[in-house]
């Protein structure tokens, strides 16, 4: 749940006519229109002879449900008689995450890797810019509990490295325990607050110690 996941895959006209198609998802019991969590990019256009294209089928659940099977099935115009028509069975599974972040898109990551620095997909990106030292900068996001019970949280500051542990924290958690209610939200206030010029990261765990999660 709030998340996506996607599958790529290659149609190539052999033919020597331009190919037209058209794509349409259905249940795969009733046979009704309805794609459901799925979507396909292109859904709709033309393939030159000779060339090929490629497409997206993407997975974006939002409430988790016994059945997530469908048909994914394409409309080729002229196809030949003895050619099959394009049908996939496409299924997946999501999982009832313990929190969701609603947190902007960040490229922090694909910047990192361009100067060879690796980021674990694990970690959620929260950037600060300031236009000065010793200016307190704030970041508010929402954390969603999805879940059918309402938990306490906690963040812990981590330091990966503890030679490099500063001597006065330039990031803050003003929000640092409480609860978040079955399906409400809650908002996290974290600062920044820089006393020189440069890039400064920090690392924080989220905990709900009563599920002994992290």
């Amino acid at each position: 749940m709030y998340a996506s996941r996607t599958f790529k895959f290659a149609i190539k006209n052999t033919s020597l006519i331009t190919m037209n198609y058209n794509f349409k998802i259905v249940n795969s019991e009733t046979g009704i229109l309805d794609a459901g969590a799925y979507t396909i990019v292109p859904k709709k256009g033309s393939i030159a002879p000779g060339c090929d294209d490629t497409f997206i089928v993407k997975f974006s659940p939002v409430e988790v449900e016994n059945d997530f099977s469908r048909i994914l099935s394409a409309n080729i115009e002229n196809l030949s008689p003895d050619v099959k028509p394009l049908i996939i069975e496409v299924n997946g599974v999501p999982e009832r995450p313990i929190v969701h972040f609603e947190l902007p898109p960040s490229n922090y990551k694909e910047r990192k890797e361009k100067d060879m620095v690796a980021i674990d997909n694990k970690y959620k990106i929260i950037e600060f810019e300031s236009l000065g030292t010793f200016i307190k900068n704030t970041k508010r996001f929402m954390a969603v509990n999805p879940t059918s019970s309402g938990y306490e949280f906690e963040w812990e500051e981590i330091f990966p490295d503890e030679n490099k542990k500063p001597i006065k924290p330039l990031f803050k958690c003003t929000t640092q325990k409480g609860v978040i209610l079955s399906g409400k939200k809650f908002e996290m206030i974290f600062e920044y607050s820089p006393e020189n010029v440069g890039e400064h990261e920090s690392y924080w765990l989220f905990k709900v110690p009563s599920e002994k999660i992290v």
